[in-house]
């Protein structure tokens, strides 16, 4: 009997309990009355919400009384708010929202620039696109390679964009400029970048026409942003044929503090053993780094510290062309350590404070000669060093939600020395280089902006400073498309190599103009660019006499450039089309001539194709680049001929699959990467003896890549974090 009183009263309560309930429902609209879909509806202090449906209606029930903040949130609208009063009788309201435009819909400058990021609105590639390019290795500036503006060059490390050098590039990560962003150069085999892709939320690619607050690049820079807060804990491993890794990175308590450490061993030993290589390689590519990550999230903003040290070793000898039965040595050992700390966050709410500080050092301990088998013909072997240290401030002052105003200044100390050995006199050149910037974001409406910036220089070495003037302008049009136009002159000192021989020189010039059409909409992209590029004061030395320096070089880069991506056309498919006309004429170094240069296709195209079969959780892509042939320099012709001759077609195609699966606890991706698949010839230039044979005439041969094919077989495994689906949904 007291079983079934104690049911009855639990029965009367639950009862009680329902009419208490308080049904809110109602209708999301914009001012014109149109209905809203997604809108979220959140009862402020509670856990209770719902969210709009297609016709704009939401309803949801609560069993608390009282008055509360109802509010209404939706992206591209204003928040709204209304008080209520919760009695347990129906409730019905109706909420009409203002249209607010925000970073994410505005117009912003797409002249010169490509975004690879999960965050921004014009965004052209993710940061995965870059790690399942097939072909490119897994690095940013191979990936890059297959967007309009840059070159197929397979010779010598480095970006090189819309006829300018690969040091015409420059790398930045988190604001801070990286000194050696690339394994140090080896005489005709081009180094990847440091850095793994995984580490970067966002790559801003800019061809030309970039911003004020970065300099000291004629052609382009390359901007880097580490991630934030990770997660939850993980940890990553990578096992493939040439690498072993290991990355850890623990998430805090609080979850508003992080640190992380990566061991990266690198040994190609074992896959030369496989694959035969030119040169021969006495020493293969030995590679070790370590990595250090560490993240805390203030009230105000966020502190993000990255810190990198490796050392690399390779060593290899092949058959002179200046002598009969000699043989060229070449061996390195390179060190190099880059490190810095930057902070992020509001000062007030009309302030932003973006601040790092950073030191980076890199030697290289190079031995070079020539040899026969009883006598050492040639030998030199420099030790060359480098010390940066740089800070940087940039203050922000925002105008309402879109407009901008940055103010900043960054301080470098460049010391880079040539120690004394053997014949090798002690060199040091230190430079103290100071910048301050000035650019503003002006948004004259939300469709229309203007991005006017000054940026002064000056170096201590030169003892001289250069002043650049900005401008660019971003017009939105009707069904997601937009125009853009950029100009700027843009400065840039000499390289070190110039600077050993002689410091009295000036800064080299580069000016851009550049127009732009995108559009990006439905998960298409196309663009479309017209660009000149004015050269003026380069680097120029009389032939065979490399230490008689003057800036009386110049030149011109003119061209069309096109891009197309489709993730529309099938279920889980993507493909993007890129290509590049370039017209470029320069007389800089020991041209005699104005000619163009050895490293400047007239036509580049790429093709991209990605295809993810959902059911078996696999990643098939495929890339296909061609460049028409490259100048290339014959003594046997005469000088009116000079850079006459060209190189064969250059053409690639390479092949990855990725699989996604669980080993153990361990999220797991296989790797496979086939780089020139069908085995083209690939030609990227000659090399011709210094003095003529018996005959008069020059000795050659062609420089090729190390072998017809590359093959990378590996597996990414995560334990902790479960990134198949990101995969999967990027």
């Amino acid at each position: 009997m007291r079983s079934k009183a104690t049911c009855l009263v639990f029965l009367l309560l639950f009862a009680l309990g329902l009419n208490a309930q308080t049904i809110i429902s109602g209708l999301v609209r914009t001012n014109g009355k149109k209905p809203l879909e997604g809108a979220s509806i959140t009862l402020e202090g509670t856990w209770y919400g719902s969210t709009s449906s297609k016709d704009g209606s939401f309803s949801f029930s609560c069993p608390d009384t009282g008055h509360f903040n109802l509010s209404v949130s939706l992206i591209g609208y204003k928040k709204l708010e209304k008080e209520i009063h919760l009695t347990g009788s129906q409730l019905s309201i109706e909420f009409l929202l203002k249209e607010e435009v925000n970073e994410m819909q505005a117009v912003t400058v797409s002249a010169g620039s490509f975004e690879a990021s999960n965050q921004r609105r014009n965004t052209v590639l993710k940061p995965l696109d870059i790690v399942t390019t097939a072909g490119q290795q897994a690095d940013i500036v191979a990936a890059l390679r297959t967007l309009p503006g840059a070159q197929q060059i397979g010779e010598s490390e480095g970006l090189f964009v819309r006829g300018g050098t690969g040091a015409e590039t420059k790398v930045f990560i988190d604001g801070m400029m990286v000194t050696n962003p690339f394994y140090s150069s080896v005489p005709d085999i081009a180094q990847r970048g440091r850095f793994s892709p995984l580490i970067f939320k966002g790559t801003h690619f800019s061809s030309g026409g970039y911003s004020a607050q970065f300099g000291q690049a004629m052609s382009s820079a390359l901007t880097l942003e580490t991630h934030d807060l990770p997660t939850r804990s993980e940890t990553n491993m990578i096992i493939s044929s040439a690498q072993l890794s290991l990355t850890r990175q623990q998430l805090l308590k609080e979850k508003k503090a992080s640190a992380g450490f990566s061991i990266n061993y690198n040994n190609m030993q074992p896959y030369y053993a496989v694959v035969p290589q030119k040169p021969h390689y006495s020493k293969p590519p030995e590679i070790i780094n370590g990595e250090m990550y560490g993240r805390l999230k203030s009230r105000k903003g966020m502190f993000k510290y990255y810190g990198y040290a490796t050392q690399n070793l390779i060593g290899f000898d092949r058959p002179s062309i200046e002598a009969e039965k000699a043989n060229d040595q070449f061996n390195l050992k390179g060190q190099n350590i880059f490190t810095i700390l930057t902070y992020s966050g509001n000062l007030n709410d009309n302030w932003k404070l973006n601040y790092g500080a950073g030191f980076s050092y890199n030697k290289d301990r190079i031995d070079l000669s020539t040899s026969t088998s009883s006598d050492t013909i040639f030998n030199f072997r420099p030790r060359i060093s480098n010390n940066t240290m740089q800070a940087r401030s940039v203050f922000t002052r925002l105008f309402g939600s879109l407009s901008k105003w940055h103010n900043g200044f960054e301080f470098l100390r460049i010391v880079d020395k040539i120690e004394a050995r053997d014949s090798i006199p002690f060199i040091n050149r230190t430079d103290n280089f100071i910048s301050i910037f000035s650019e503003s974001d002006i948004y004259i409406t939300p469709s229309l902006l203007a991005k006017p910036g000054i940026r002064y220089e000056y170096s201590s070495l030169l003892q001289r400073g250069s002043l650049s003037p900005r401008l660019s302008f971003a017009w939105k049009l009707r069904k997601a498309g937009q125009v853009s136009l950029a100009y700027g002159k843009y400065f840039q000192k000499p390289e070190t190599s110039y600077l050993f021989r002689k410091t009295d020189l000036q800064f080299s010039k580069a000016t851009h103009y550049i127009f732009n059409y995108e559009r990006i909409a439905n998960n298409r992209t196309i663009r479309a660019e017209l660009f000149y590029k004015k050269y003026e004061q380069l680097i120029r030395f009389p032939f065979n006499q490399p230490s008689i320096l003057s800036n009386t070089g110049n030149g011109y880069a003119k061209g069309l450039e096109l891009f197309w991506r489709d993730k529309k056309l099938f279920p889980g498919f993507d493909y993007w089309i890129s290509y590049s006309f370039l017209d470029t004429k320069r007389q800089f170094q020991d041209y005699p001539l104005e000619a163009t240069p050895t490293f400047a296709a007239k036509h580049t195209f790429n093709l991209v194709m990605k295809q993810f079969i959902t059911p078996i959780a696999t990643n098939i892509s495929v890339t296909y680049s061609y460049a028409s042939g490259r100048p290339y320099y014959n003594p046997n012709k005469p000088v009116k001929d000079f850079l006459s001759d060209r190189t064969i077609d250059y053409h690639n195609l390479g092949f990855q699959v990725n699989y996604l699966c669980e080993i153990g606890k361990a999220n797991t991706v296989f790797i496979f990467n086939l780089n020139n698949v069908i085995g083209n010839n690939q030609v990227f230039g000659y090399h011709y003896a210094s003095k003529p044979n018996n005959a008069g005439l020059y000795r050659g041969e062609a420089i090729t890549p190390m072998a017809k094919r590359f093959v990378f077989i590996g597996a990414y495994l995560t334990i902790g974090n479960d990134r198949r689906r990101e995969i999967i949904d990027n």
